[in-house]
């Protein structure tokens, strides 16, 4: 790239801060959304294997599902709502696509619930609802509340029926998700069917929804064994039971599913038909005594080994075989789980890859609740601890040894893990973990106390950064060098990220300088995932560089993070994110935006849509589109700043924020509700911007105000200001003192109009331009237009001449002398005066002559065909027809296909 010198201009920031892909097509559908990630049960279907036939049940549901918009599937523990969901998505789900999701306490929040509805679902209702989910899941609305209607609208749009499940709806209080169901459910949407298994009824007016015909409903006295049913599950699980003793555990059980299960595993154990007929004769109670008898006597019934492997393994919620070995010491992990999940009593099989197994949640409430000596619990954590570690799932360990009161191993696992946990998303999850640990203990725990820090600082707070900080430092004495290192090592990190939350750039250049980049020091100090650190501290540096106006520093730094190799992190997100704002500052737009729009899609894949550390890419975007005049796409980009603004107010973000969406509402003529924005997000007096933010920010003000006919009030905002010191600055100076009527504009302006930087010499040119028509040198006006042009055509930047009605004539004598960039041109004088702009010098050639395949393109778009048909008569994608597009409406100062035509003709192109 061309060396350029400093320029100025407005830059964003998050706190602790990736690698970059296509940038996303907004006409094409985005890619099915992943139904579930390793460790994640959310959408995993229970594996229906080993299931007694029930085909009364599957017809119950399939008629339920076919007229009714929700069917819910209602029963205590152990009715088997859960199988019967499964086992009928396993048959065919009546010909719909199937969707699931497992609901749990974390599904209160409307964004998490409504979020996983919309993973669940887009990968199945086709590529149309797929993109609009995608974008549902990725970047919510602002208001919880329209949720539920976003998510019903995108699936309007179906092309296939969905039918979705969600497992154990009883998990969920929250009235907002439940009045969002029952809205959902009030107005049906044709191609989705709700089925919904819960533990009693939600609260919703289920009498009304009866009466309209929306609600089907599969109840206890429905899920029930029958004699029959229950013949074959005795049979199935090799228990020599008589019709008669099948009928009495039926009548026994009312006919409940697990009591059936239970029972059968506890009449195999019988040696003979009289030990049958005594356990038949003695099993009776209510289904609470029911359930305790079997879960307590039939456990205690099993072979010890069966029994102790299972109280073992309730330490963990999900299981494999290895980590089983691990608990448990022994070797047959594999065989017990594939038994026990065949006979679907203690686990259940997911579709998970790696063959995980779902421990059933009652069952490990009653283990887990069961006597054990302290030190036999703690040793079950730590191995679970300790295979997870070893296994790449340090947050998994980081649970195990929290649950398990081992301070000093969630110490260890978290201070050796600390950077890639938060710097790869999982900030939150660190602190709910935490969370669990008494207060006390963090604050005595040095490794402890900084995860909590970092973890904070990571989602943009600062409760407690501080003193969480000082009570590491005091816990931290007298431990090993190694120790010392990697503490100072996050508490440098710590303490940068959290002087960007306050806005001290200074204060983070100076922590990051202090962190070593050498990967193999950091490993020997136990920094695990080093590399992550250097990565991390470079886009820092850059995105402080970028702030204080060193473009050129902060282009190197941004581009070792951005573009360097690796997976995707918050740090490399981070470095794309500013690159993109980087190259809007330069005036490239076309590279900022698709810079931009790819940190925007992998935010969106990777469930960091509202991380601070994407707010540049939609800053950019927004000031990309503005400086296009494609007011309507800014107004997304702005809302999608201000989501994030939200989130994690840092002071660059609100005065940012505050700058564009003056600068549009400017753009659409509201300049004094741009002034009354501007002013609304000025920085407190306890924060001084940095020095090119500033300037922009009064020099912005000053601007409205000379336009508004408040001289005196400009002039008083500007000398607040000081002389100018940054190109960009001298450009909005030069401008002002044009507005006022000033002399000496020219030297305002020094010799910006020969800067390497698009954007300050295409501003320079457009206000020395209108400087030099104003004293009457309508030559040099003529030139120093033309250099504008030719400099902010290729990347169709309109809005500096857009913003200065006084350039119609002097562009409309340029169009009609001839120019380099004579369709720019003649797409600027017709937005500045509304009529087109025919003119028999506008067929003078391109600036930027289109290439053959440009020309042939051309030549398809005045024609009938579609997209589609284009790609196939080229042979080529439908993706690369919109790339040869977007590249004819550039040079040709195009909106879309027939002003491209038009124009086109109008140069003799066609």
């Amino acid at each position: 790239m061309t060396t350029r010198r400093a320029g100025s201009g407005p830059v964003i920031a998050g706190p602790w801060s990736g690698a970059s892909e296509p940038a996303e097509d907004p006409t094409t559908p985005a890619p099915p959304v992943p139904l579930a990630r390793r460790g994640d049960a959310e959408h995993a279907v229970p594996v229906a294997t080993h299931v007694v036939g029930r085909p009364r049940l599957h017809a119950l549901l399939d008629r339920a599902v076919a007229d009714a918009a929700v069917t819910l599937v209602v029963g205590p523990a152990g009715w088997g709502k859960t199988l019967l969901a499964s086992s009928w998505l396993a048959a065919g789900a009546g010909g719909r696509e199937a969707a699931w999701v497992t609901l749990g306490p974390g599904h209160d929040d409307p964004r998490a619930f409504w979020g996983a509805l919309a993973r669940a679902v887009g990968a199945h209702a086709g590529p149309t609802t797929a993109a609009a989910l995608h974008r549902l899941a990725g970047r919510q609305p602002a208001d919880p509340d329209e949720l539920p209607a976003a998510f019903a609208h995108a699936l309007w749009q179906a092309e296939r029926p969905v039918v979705l499940v969600l497992d154990d709806l009883h998990e969920v209080t929250a009235p907002a998700v439940h009045e969002g169901l029952r809205s959902l459910v009030e107005r049906p949407v044709p191609s989705l069917a709700l089925v919904a298994t819960t533990r009693h009824d939600p609260p919703w007016p289920l009498t009304r929804l009866r009466l309209a015909g929306v609600l089907a409903e599969i109840r206890p006295e429905d899920l029930a064994f029958r004699d029959d049913e229950a013949g074959a599950l005795f049979a199935q699980l090799g228990v020599p039971a008589a019709d008669g003793h099948v009928t009495e555990m039926v009548a026994r059980t009312g006919g409940w599913a697990a009591g059936m299960r239970l029972a059968a595993l506890d009449l195999a154990t019988r040696p003979d038909a009289a030990g049958i007929d005594a356990a038949v004769a003695a099993f009776s109670g209510d289904a609470h005594s029911v359930s305790t008898f079997l879960l307590d006597e039939v456990l205690d019934r099993q072979p010890p080994e069966l029994a102790a492997f299972l109280e073992r393994i309730s330490v963990v919620d999900l299981v494999c075989a290895d980590l089983a070995d691990a608990i448990t010491g022994d070797g047959d992990g594999a065989a017990r789980l594939a038994e026990l999940s065949a006979a679907h009593l203690f686990v259940q099989a997911l579709d998970h890859p790696g063959r995980w197994y779902r421990l059933h949640r009652l069952v490990l409430d009653v283990l887990r609740a069961r006597a054990v000596p302290r030190r036999e619990r703690r040793e079950r954590h730590r191995r679970a601890a300790e295979w997870f570690r070893g296994h790449g799932m340090p947050l998994e360990g980081l649970r195990s040894a929290v649950h398990g009161e081992l301070w000093a191993l969630a110490g260890e696992i978290v201070g050796a893990h600390l950077a890639a946990l938060v710097l790869r998303g999982s900030a939150d999850a660190v602190i709910r973990v935490l969370g669990d640990i008494p207060e006390p203990v963090v604050l005595a725990r040095p490794e402890l106390a900084t995860a909590l820090a970092g973890a904070r600082v990571a989602i943009g707070e600062s409760t407690q950064v501080r003193s969480l900080l000082a009570a590491a430092r005091r816990s931290a004495d007298g431990i090993g060098e190694n120790r010392r290192r990697r503490l100072d090592v996050h508490h440098a990190l710590i303490e940068a990220a959290h002087a960007r939350v306050r806005g001290d750039l200074e204060a983070v250049t100076r922590a990051f300088r202090s962190v070593t980049l050498d990967v193999a020091t950091l490993d020997r100090w136990g920094v695990r995932e080093a590399a992550i650190v250097p990565a991390v501290v470079l886009a820092n540096l850059g995105t402080a560089e970028l702030w204080t106006g060193d473009l050129a520093a902060a282009e190197g730094h941004l581009r070792e993070t951005a573009d360097g190799p690796g997976p995707t992190t918050l740090p490399r997100v981070n470095a794309a994110s500013h690159l993109a704002l980087l190259f809007c500052e330069y005036g490239e737009l076309d590279a900022a935006e698709l810079r931009a729009r790819a940190v925007a899609e992998v935010a969106e894949d990777a469930g960091w849509a509202r991380m601070p550390q994407v707010a540049p890419a939609y800053l950019t975007l927004a000031r990309v589109t503005v400086d296009r005049d494609e007011l309507g796409a800014a107004e997304v980009w702005l809302a999608r700043l201000a989501e994030v603004e939200e989130v994690a107010p840092e002071p660059h973000v609100r005065l940012a924020y505050a700058l564009a969406l003056a600068a549009r509402l400017d753009a659409a003529g509201g300049r004094e509700a741009a002034l009354v924005r501007l002013r609304a997000g000025s920085p407190d007096r306890s924060w001084t911007p940095p020095r090119p933010l500033a300037e922009q920010w009064l020099l912005g003000e000053a601007d409205l105000l000379a336009r508004a006919g408040n001289p005196a009030a400009a002039r008083a905002v500007a000398d607040r200001l000081g002389p100018p010191r940054t190109d960009g600055g001298r450009v909005a100076a030069a401008r002002l003192a044009l507005h006022l009527g000033d002399e000496g504009v020219a030297g305002v302006l020094g010799d910006a109009v020969a800067s390497p930087l698009p954007r300050v010499r295409a501003d320079a040119g457009v206000v020395a331009a209108l400087a030099a028509e104003r004293d009457g040198a309508p030559d040099r006006a003529a030139a120093l237009l033309e250099d504008a042009l030719l400099t902010a055509a290729p990347d169709g930047r309109r809005r500096p001449f857009l913003a200065e009605p006084g350039l119609a004539d002097p562009l409309r004598r340029r169009v009609d002398h001839g120019s380099g960039a004579a369709g720019f041109a003649m797409d600027l004088l017709e937005r500045l005066t509304g009529r087109p702009a025919e003119h028999a010098a506008s067929r003078v050639p391109l600036a930027e002559p289109l290439t053959e395949r440009e020309a042939t393109m051309l030549r398809y778009l005045a024609s009938t065909l579609s997209n589609p048909e284009i790609a196939a008569e080229l042979y080529v994608s439908v993706n690369t027809v919109k790339t040869h597009q977007r590249a004819v409406y550039r040079k040709l100062g195009a909106a879309g296909r027939r002003e491209a035509v038009r124009r086109a003709r109008a140069l003799g192109l066609l």
